[in-house]
C-alpha cells in the first residue's frame, strides 16, 4: 500500500485505481500530490444524536518475503455510515503516509519476511460528510479489534485505549489528518493451500454443521455459549509446509496447524438479531427449536478463509407446529425449491389430489408459492399457487364452455369482459388449441385460452 491519493469518491460506494507498494520497487509513481489525502466521501448522510458512529475498517494484504517472493502490500479502506459503505484504495507511494513499523513503507518492506508480525499505519485520513453537518461530532471506530487510530487534528480528541476518534465536523462537514493503526501478521504467498473444517467427533472434512446445545429452565440460552459449542464440534485447519529438502528428489515436510476461528460473540448477536431473534441487555433469548449462525476462520500464514454455516438444534425446545390448510390441486404441478425455479425432486403434485400448504403464499420472483408441510412442520418444498388458487383473467370475447375439443360442457356462454379464473397452465386438446381449465372442481370445464 502507498500512501493515499485524494480520492474524493461519490455517494455510491466507487474506488480510487490503486498502486500498491513492494520491496522491489520504491520508485512507483503517484499523481497525489504530498498535501493530499484519502478524502471519503458519505453521500451528505445527515448525522443525528443517536447516530453519529462510523465504523472504519482497512482491508490491507501483506505478503512477507519467502524464497523468491517478494514482499508487499496492497489494501483499501472502507467507511461504513448510516447503512453504506464507501470505499478508497490507497494510492501514491512517495508521500511515506504508509508506514510499517514507523518506517516508510516502501523502504521497510525489503526487512519483512512471511509470519512477521508488523504494524501498519495510514495518517492523513479524511471524511466528507458534507457542509449541512458542520460542526457536529462524529465518533469513528472499527469492528476490526485489531485497529486502533491517531491524530494530528486538534478537532479529533483519540481515546486512551486508541480505539475511538471523536471528531468536530469543520465548516465543509469534512474531518482530516486522522491515522488508521493496524497490526499485520505477514502472510506466506508460497502457501496456497486451503483452510478446512472437520467434525471433530467424526475426522470428517465439513462445509456445514450441526450441533445440539440446550436451554436453560425459562428455555432460554446466552449469546455467549454459542461459539464454544461450535468450537467444542468443529475445527479449522490448514497444511503448511515446515521444511524441504533433497534427497532422493525434492521433498517437503508438512504439517497442520489449527486456524482460529476469528468470528467473535458480538458477530454472532448480529447474526442472530438479524434473524428475528430477540436478544435482552445480557445476552440472553429466548431459544427456538432450531437457529443457525456463521463462523469464519482466517489463516495467519496466507489469509486465506473459510466460513462454516452451523444448524443449532436446542433439545428440551420443542418444533412449533406450523400453521397449515388442506388445498385441492387444480392443475399437475412440480415441487420447488426455495429460489422458486429449482425442483426439489422429480415428483409431481397430480391435480384433484389434496396438499396440506401453509396459510398464506409467499412471494419468490413474481410468483406465489404455497410452502408445503409434513407433520406440522415446514418442508422447504414449494408449489406454485396459480396450480392451486388459480389467476383471474378477463375474457376478451365470449367463449363456450368445453368438456373436449368437440364437446361442450355445457350451455353456458360466458360474456366478454367477464372475469374468470383459470388454474395452471394451458392444456392442448386433440384439435392443437390451447384451453384452461376453469372452475374449483373436478368437473371437464375447459375454455380456450385465446379468449383470453
Amino acid at each position: 500500500v502507498s500512501a493515499p491519493a485524494a480520492a474524493l469518491l461519490a455517494v455510491a460506494p466507487v474506488a480510487a485505481s490503486a498502486v500498491s507498494v513492494n520491496a522491489a520497487d520504491s520508485t512507483a509513481t503517484t499523481t497525489a500530490k504530498a498535501t493530499d489525502y484519502t478524502n471519503i466521501n458519505l453521500g451528505g448522510s445527515a448525522v443525528s444524536n443517536n447516530e453519529n458512529q462510523v465504523d472504519v475498517t482497512p482491508a490491507l494484504t501483506l505478503n512477507g518475503t519467502k524464497g523468491n517472493i517478494k514482499a508487499s502490500l496492497t489494501g483499501s479502506i472502507t467507511a461504513s455510515f448510516g447503512g453504506k459503505s464507501f470505499t478508497a484504495n490507497l494510492t501514491g507511494t512517495e508521500q511515506n503516509n504508509v508506514t510499517i513499523n514507523g518506517n516508510a513503507a516502501k523502504d521497510e518492506l525489503a526487512n519483512v519476511n512471511a509470519g512477521d508480525t508488523v504494524t501498519v499505519s495510514v495518517a492523513n485520513v479524511g471524511f466528507n460528510f458534507g457542509s449541512e453537518n458542520k460542526g457536529k461530532k462524529v465518533t469513528f471506530k472499527s469492528s476490526n479489534s485489531n485497529v486502533t487510530f491517531a491524530s494530528s487534528n486538534s478537532n479529533a480528541q483519540v481515546s486512551a485505549d486508541g480505539k475511538t476518534v471523536t471528531a468536530t465536523l469543520d465548516q465543509n462537514g469534512t474531518v482530516s489528518g486522522l491515522t488508521v493503526v493496524e497490526r499485520l501478521v505477514a502472510y506466506d504467498a508460497t502457501n496456497t493451500n486451503d483452510v478446512v473444517f472437520y467434525n471433530i467427533a467424526t475426522g470428517q472434512p465439513v462445509n456445514s454443521g450441526d450441533a445440539m446445545v440446550l436451554a436453560d429452565s425459562n428455555k432460554q440460552l446466552n449469546v455467549a455459549a454459542i461459539l464454544p459449542a461450535v468450537k467444542s464440534n468443529f475445527t479449522a485447519t490448514q497444511r503448511v509446509t515446515v521444511a524441504q529438502g533433497n534427497g532422493n528428489g525434492t521433498y517437503s515436510q508438512d504439517q497442520i496447524n489449527t486456524v482460529k476461528i476469528n468470528t467473535t460473540t458480538p458477530e454472532i448477536k448480529d447474526q442472530l438479531e438479524k434473524a428475528g431473534i430477540k436478544i435482552d441487555a445480557n445476552g440472553n433469548f429466548t431459544a427456538p427449536h432450531s437457529f443457525k449462525v456463521t463462523v469464519k476462520a482466517t489463516s495467519d500464514v496466507n489469509g486465506k478463509s473459510k466460513e462454516l454455516p452451523v444448524t443449532f438444534t436446542v433439545a428440551n425446545v420443542a418444533e412449533p407446529t406450523v400453521a397449515s390448510q388442506s388445498k385441492m390441486i387444480m392443475h399437475n404441478a412440480y415441487y420447488y425449491k426455495e429460489d422458486g425455479t429449482t425442483r426439489a425432486n422429480n415428483d409431481k403434485a397430480k391435480r384433484y389430489e389434496s396438499v396440506t400448504v401453509a396459510m398464506s403464499t409467499k412471494k419468490i420472483g413474481d410468483k406465489n408459492f404455497y410452502e408445503v408441510i409434513k407433520d406440522g412442520k415446514a418442508t422447504s418444498m414449494y408449489i406454485n399457487a396459480d396450480n392451486i388458487d388459480g389467476t383471474k383473467r378477463t375474457l376478451k370475447h365470449n367463449a363456450y364452455v368445453y368438456k373436449t375439443s368437440k364437446k361442450r360442457a355445457n350451455k353456458v356462454v360466458l360474456k366478454k369482459g367477464e372475469e374468470v379464473t383459470t388454474y395452471g397452465g394451458t392444456y392442448t386438446f386433440k384439435n392443437g388449441k390451447q384451453y384452461y381449465k376453469i372452475g374449483n372442481d373436478t368437473k371437464k370445464t375447459y375454455v380456450k385460452a385465446s379468449n383470453f
